[in-house]
């Protein structure tokens, strides 16, 4: 009896040291990697956030593996810049602030001739557009813009900043001189896209010391007034700003393509009261006065953005845990969505 007493306490005392807790395994759960947002070519040297949904920098991550032209900074009084103007440079990564000496947003570059590595920074990532060009922004202006027609339709809708300044006008080939008083309505054909590196000048009205745009220009054609160039970006380095910023930008902040111009003015009054009443039926009447003057808002759903905007030029969408976010792209513009809601808007 004994025996089978202490065989019993045994196998009892077995199952207590056996039955151990389990722990949970925290290596089961899948940890966010940092990246980069996919650079898509529209924007010439922006940074983009880099990180993960909840711990994110703005850095040129999106960068690494583009091509960048050179184009030279002659108000910089760094000595030690070793770039060469109208070379070419590859971004092999990116390199961490260094805050003693007062740099950011670095780059690891790598000469695509002689193999020659160099890295670039400065107080602010905001200047590398005026200096740098990306080889794809570049190509990717050129599909957008060259061979097509344009009407002129001024700057009354435009916000500028200095319309004094050379850099802010339409400019003539010929005399290098800004030219004013284009008709409006007049028809202008992009026969080029070209970079235009700067250089100093003792006038002040041509000066661009403090200018972050961008040295590409675009080339309209017109059989009374011959060749003229402008710049793509305002002097804050971003496209110019409408005055109703929910309006689709102009091109060069004065350019409309025609394609986009006809189909507003073949709208009469006949079928406007009649897209009037459709886009009301469908929207409600307020969406459907802002549809109707090109106006998109946030909370808009894809449709009424459509209607108001048109087609997109072509639309990015990402999947993550947080959802489907799409990005619609308009030229220099975009829209983001989040679902089916317009959730922001950048020009």
């Amino acid at each position: 009896m004994r025996k089978y007493f202490f065989i019993l306490m045994l196998s009892i005392f077995t199952i207590q040291v056996s039955a151990q807790i389990e722990m949970f395994d925290e290596s089961q759960q899948i940890k966010e990697v940092p990246k980069a947002e996919p650079y898509d070519s529209l924007r010439n040297m922006a940074t983009q956030k880099f990180g993960t949904k909840n711990n994110f920098k703005y850095t040129f991550d999106h960068l690494i593996g583009q091509t960048l032209l050179y184009c030279g900074d002659p108000y910089s009084f760094s000595l030690s810049n070793n770039f060469k103007v109208g070379s070419y440079y590859k971004v092999q990564g990116t390199l961490p602030d260094d805050v003693g000496r007062g740099l950011y947003c670095r780059m690891q570059l790598e000469d695509t001739k002689t193999g020659e590595k160099l890295n670039e920074g400065g107080l602010t990532g905001d200047n590398f557009n005026a200096r740098w060009v990306v080889v794809g922004h570049y190509e990717k202006m050129k599909s957008l813009y060259t061979n097509k027609k344009f009407v002129y339709v001024g700057t009354s809708n435009v916000y500028i900043h200095y319309p004094w300044k050379k850099a802010n006008g339409l400019i003539n080939m010929a005399t290098d001189t800004i030219t004013d008083n284009i008709p409006v309505g007049s028809i202008w054909t992009c026969v080029g896209v070209q970079v235009k590196p700067r250089k100093k000048t003792t006038d002040m009205d041509a000066d661009m010391t403090l200018d972050k745009r961008s040295p590409i220009v675009l080339i309209f054609d017109n059989p009374s007034y011959g060749k003229h160039y402008c710049y793509l970006e305002a002097d804050d380095g971003k496209p110019y700003d409408m005055l109703i910023p929910e309006i689709k930008p102009y091109v060069c902040g004065r350019f409309q393509l025609k394609s986009d111009y006809d189909n507003i003015k073949a709208i009469t009054a006949a079928n406007k009261a009649k897209r009037k009443m459709s886009l009301t039926k469908k929207f409600g009447a307020s969406n459907a006065n802002l549809i109707l003057k090109g106006i998109v808002r946030i909370g808009m759903t894809k449709a009424m953005c459509r209607e108001s905007w048109g087609e997109p030029d072509n639309i990015n969408k990402t999947i993550g845990s947080w959802g489907t976010h799409e990005q619609w792209v308009y030229g220099n513009s975009y829209l983001y969505f989040e679902g089916n809601k317009l959730t922001s808007i950048q020009n």
